[in-house]
């Protein structure tokens, strides 16, 4: 099924049963009919953190989450607590648990924003390359998707594109995190922010004539952390390419990630080889 297939149906990841957030058929990864894409929980967790905001009055500023062990496709539990709760900075950790076990777990920093000071940056301001001058492209390659199962995988629309600032990507999802709710950007950028290595390494490898397997090693990521300069905007979640990098089987995948206003900040991922 395509991206604009999915947008006809505004299918959901996840329903809600009282406290457990039970998976979809959407809710799949690529390696196993019976575990979740990493974005799924990764979009929980943006969740957590978005409801944290809202409590507080706080502005998150970092999201860490950690991929304890392959999601299993049954329906979790999401256990939140404050570690610290301030004036100033604002601590709160997440733990998704398949009954006592720990399955996921993550935490959000989130600092007191002022609204008087004036923002500035190290950085040249970033101009970004719209998506309508971006090329779609197939995320899900034709011969590698008849070898997986089905998922979240194949809700994304992906669109690449170069600009005088180099290589640029653009991708977003249809899905609706959770059935009833409205997915909200930040939400979607928790997602999609999964997505680091798949887009910062092998979307550009493939731009450059080259494949995922002409690398000889494949890679999984076991973390997400998103450094978060400012809320996102809109569907689109667009993506420079900073770093990916391979020590001895160990690497690490960074981005610069955007929305159409320009910077939203950086996530990085932790890699380990599955061969």
């Amino acid at each position: 099924m395509s991206a604009s297939e999915v947008s006809a149906t505004a299918d959901c990841i996840y329903e809600r049963a009282g406290e457990l957030f039970v998976p979809t058929k959407w809710a799949g990864g690529p390696w196993s009919p019976d575990t979740q894409h990493g974005a799924p929980p990764a979009g929980l967790f943006a969740r957590m953190a978005e409801l944290a905001e809202r409590e507080s009055g706080l502005q998150l500023a970092r999201l860490t989450i950690d991929l304890c062990k392959p999601v299993p496709r049954v329906p979790l539990r999401l256990a939140t607590r404050w570690v610290r709760r301030g004036r100033k900075l604002g601590l709160v950790e997440g733990m998704l648990l398949r009954g006592d076990e720990e399955i996921a777990r993550a935490s959000a920093l989130l600092l007191v924003p002022r609204a008087e000071l004036a923002g500035s940056s190290s950085e040249p301001a970033l101009t970004p390359l719209p998506p309508e001058r971006a090329q779609a492209i197939e995320f899900m390659p034709s011969a590698f998707a008849r070898d997986v199962p089905p998922g979240f995988h194949f809700s994304i629309e992906a669109r690449i594109g170069r600009d005088e600032l180099g290589l640029a990507a653009w991708i977003t999802t249809p899905l609706t995190l959770v059935a009833g709710e409205i997915t909200s950007p930040q939400v979607r950028f928790g997602m999609l922010s999964d997505l680091t290595f798949a887009i910062g390494g092998h979307l550009f490898l493939r731009h450059a004539g080259q494949t995922p397997r002409d690398t000889g090693t494949r890679f999984i990521n076991a973390d997400i952390t998103i450094y978060r300069e400012r809320a996102p905007e809109g569907e689109w979640l667009g993506y420079r390419p900073a770093l990916i990098s391979n020590q001895a089987g160990v690497g690490i995948a960074e981005v610069v990630q955007f929305d159409r206003a320009g910077r939203i900040g950086r996530s990085i991922q932790a890699l380990v080889a599955m061969t």
